[in-house]
């Protein structure tokens, strides 16, 4: 009997025809009766769905690597970023509720003195005075940033201190708690004017001059009146914290709570002001 030619054919050679020929079948099946193959090509389909969610996991793992490491000096610019921009926020956010308070009291009067401060230059601390009695700061900004002695620095909180040295590329500032600084200060509820004067303690303010009958209670609030043009008016200082009245003396001791971070904080706003806030006047409703 003659053999059949698939027996004289190696496997392989054997198999490759099988599959040719059984394309071919599917194909003339498809072309002729779409509706025959269509359920087979549709299970195929629905069991390629988890081959190509395995084959993209590759790629999706590979972007979400990347987000999650950045590197650590592009957070830390953004966060700085950040932080400036809420700094400088806040500091505005503090002016002009002082100005919404004094404008309430002033309502009416057609010529506000009241005026907005300039521009402002956000500084970091990096250091303070090597004298451990003096309450200085160093900040690292200085001549070339055009800075000059006397501006008036804050945190966002309040009155910090002011600049009394400036180097190029640094400057120097003198606390609120420092026992050789003082300004003249405003009660926000009454108005009355008094002076405020460092202790030499950075928690702890101390307002002198004030009679033991003057209408002064604890909680209330002391901002810079403007007198003597050295600081800007309407900036907050601190508040009351402690009331002390003598019969024998002449004045009462008061002390104040600073309201800026005179120990710690790591940024600071310079003001500039082409002119200085003059003292607004109180009006009693």
């Amino acid at each position: 009997m003659q053999p059949n030619i698939f027996s004289r054919q190696p496997p392989s050679f054997r198999s490759f025809i099988i599959a040719v020929i059984t394309c071919l079948v599917v194909l003339f099946f498809d072309w002729r009766m779409p509706h025959v193959i269509q359920p087979a090509r549709d299970v195929l389909n629905a069991a390629y769905n988890p081959i190509y969610a395995i084959a993209s996991y590759p790629v999706m793992s590979r972007e979400w690597l990347n987000q999650q490491t950045k590197s650590e000096e592009q957070l830390r610019r953004e966060n700085t970023a950040m932080r400036a921009e809420l700094l400088q926020a806040q500091v505005r956010l503090q002016k002009l509720s002082e100005l919404s308070a004094e404008n309430t009291r002033l309502r009416g009067l057609l010529d506000t003195p009241l005026i907005i401060d300039g521009r402002i230059e956000i500084a970091e601390v990096i250091g303070t005075d090597a004298d451990p009695l003096r309450h200085i700061i160093v900040i690292n900004r200085g001549t070339a940033d055009h800075l000059h002695e006397g501006q008036v620095v804050l945190d966002d909180k309040g009155i910090m201190g002011q600049i009394i040295n400036v180097y190029s590329h640094s400057a120097r500032v003198l606390l609120l708690s420092d026992k050789e600084s003082s300004l003249s200060a405003r009660i926000e509820r009454t108005g009355m004017r008094a002076i405020i004067s460092g202790t030499g303690d950075s928690g702890k303010l101390e307002m002198q001059y004030v009679p033991t009958s003057a209408d002064i209670v604890v909680g209330d609030r002391i901002y810079s009146s403007g007198l003597g043009e050295h600081f800007p008016a309407g900036y907050l200082i601190g508040t009351v914290a402690n009331i002390q009245r003598h019969n024998s003396g002449e004045f009462a001791k008061i002390e104040v709570t600073p309201a800026a971070q005179l120990s710690g904080g790591h940024y600071v706003v310079v003001l500039f002001s082409d002119s200085l806030a003059k003292e607004q006047p109180y009006v009693d409703r």
